[in-house]
């Protein structure tokens, strides 16, 4: 059996209680967030990593303002530096701002964190 990280078995259930409190199947959050029903299945069972630009779409897909609120705690302290690099395109200022807040919501520490 594969290592399931418990961060993201927290993020699944995060996403499968905001999916049921919506009352939708996973074959209609896929659609919704652009995603494959497996996708769903996998991610709310912790099996399955979360792109950035899946964040967004699942937040979204999930009637949420803000991407935060499908975050769990961070287990444990942070180990290290935080690096974020975009993959997908432009990141607008707003993104920016969501990604930061996500990463001080995770990482109490890196309160005085900025863009560069």
């Amino acid at each position: 059996m594969a290592y399931t990280h418990p961060i993201n078995v927290d993020f699944g259930r995060i996403v499968a209680r905001r999916r049921d409190e919506l009352g939708l199947t996973q074959s209609e959050l896929a659609a919704r967030s652009n995603l494959s029903r497996a996708s769903i299945a996998s991610i709310e069972n912790g099996r399955q990593n979360v792109h950035l630009y899946h964040l967004y779409d699942l937040a979204s897909a999930l009637e949420l303002r803000r991407v935060t609120d499908l975050l769990p705690p961070r287990p444990g302290p942070a180990r290290g530096a935080i690096a974020v690099t975009a993959s997908h395109g432009e990141v607008s200022e707003e993104e920016t701002a969501s990604v930061l807040a996500a990463i001080r919501h995770l990482v109490p520490e890196a309160d005085g964190l900025e863009a560069e």
